[in-house]
């Protein structure tokens, strides 16, 4: 096409009765086939069917062998430091670096992060304005992988800086004896037997897997309001909101729950609620991360990717 020509579609303007009597014929075999050719006529359907582009769409990044490649840059040491600096004084958060240093240091363990961890997640849904970040976590669990984890890394054999490290998932992934509610009350019936991708690679890193994060209902608004689990509130202010839909995620890293949480992208729902969380989400390139195990929400344009309390995470 030489030219993009929009042109408004010619349909009748039907309410009330004379709508539900159109809708009656359209659904009468007998008549049916006189309305609906012309029906399709007036809305360009025909000419859309009969169109033919010249080249099909893709739905992943091309590479141009005529470009040179990108050279990246080695920032690791300066993202540190610049996320260092923009880190208040006092607040409850810290980086996986901050953490894992601690770690080799002595100074503290998974175990005992563990520990605290879950007290935590237990103390902000408590009150009358309760967090409502984390939707599922399983104690025994959560200390058995800390447990390992400690023994890891006090026999100097850590699996990577993620070893020991506290990390949440977005309700739309798989974790091994968890359900997958996506939001809802009527998925996630059973619980998962295989971790998605994205939860595998991390649990081979060694990192600790804390539970489930609340999200808008299938992930369809960007709120973090969920009338099964509760909406999320904003850490910094319990009557603000989160944004969404990876709500929950995002509130728990700004929250302090964890320095990294996994959530799913769409249309803005990891970047919208790490905004609102005062945070740092990020949305891959589409197709970068496997979506194995995450519930196909939105296949074409859908991205798992990290929610951390620093740039660096």
């Amino acid at each position: 096409m030489s030219q993009y020509n929009l042109q408004s579609g010619n349909f009748p303007i039907l309410t009330g009765r004379p709508l539900q009597l159109f809708a009656a014929a359209l659904d009468n075999p007998l008549l049916r086939p006189l309305l609906l050719p012309q029906l399709l006529k007036n809305g360009g359907l025909p000419k859309l069917r009969d169109l033919r582009l010249d080249e099909p769409p893709t739905h992943t990044p091309l590479y141009l062998s005529d470009h040179p490649p990108f050279e990246p840059t080695d920032f690791r040491q300066f993202a540190h430091d610049a996320g260092q600096r923009m880190i208040p004084e006092g607040v409850a958060f810290r980086s996986v670096r901050d953490l894992a240093n601690a770690y080799r240091r002595g100074e503290t363990t998974p175990l005992a992060v563990a520990e605290k961890v879950l007290a935590a997640i237990e103390k902000s849904d408590q009150g009358q304005r309760p967090l409502r970040a984390i939707t599922a976590h399983h104690r025994d669990q959560i200390l058995a992988q800390a447990k390992l984890a400690t023994e890891r890394i006090q026999a100097k054999q850590h699996l990577s800086l993620f070893d020991g490290i506290p990390i949440a998932i977005k309700e739309e992934l798989d974790v091994i004896g968890y359900p997958s509610t996506v939001g809802t009350r009527f998925l996630g019936q059973r619980p998962a037997t295989e971790d998605a991708t994205v939860v595998a690679r991390l649990r081979s890193a060694g990192a600790l897997i804390i539970g489930k994060t609340n999200m808008h209902e299938i992930g369809i608004n960007p709120t973090s309001h969920n009338t099964h689990y509760g909406t999320v509130r904003n850490p910094y202010n319990l009557d603000h909101e989160t944004g969404g839909s990876s709500s929950g995620s995002a509130a728990a890293v700004a929250a302090g729950l964890c320095p990294i949480a996994i959530g799913a992208d769409g249309g803005g729902s990891i970047r919208i609620p790490a905004a609102l969380c005062g945070v740092v989400g990020l949305k891959p390139t589409y197709g970068r991360l496997s979506e194995h195990g995450a519930f196909p929400l939105d296949w074409s344009i859908a991205h798992l990717g990290p929610i951390g309390a620093t740039l660096e995470d």
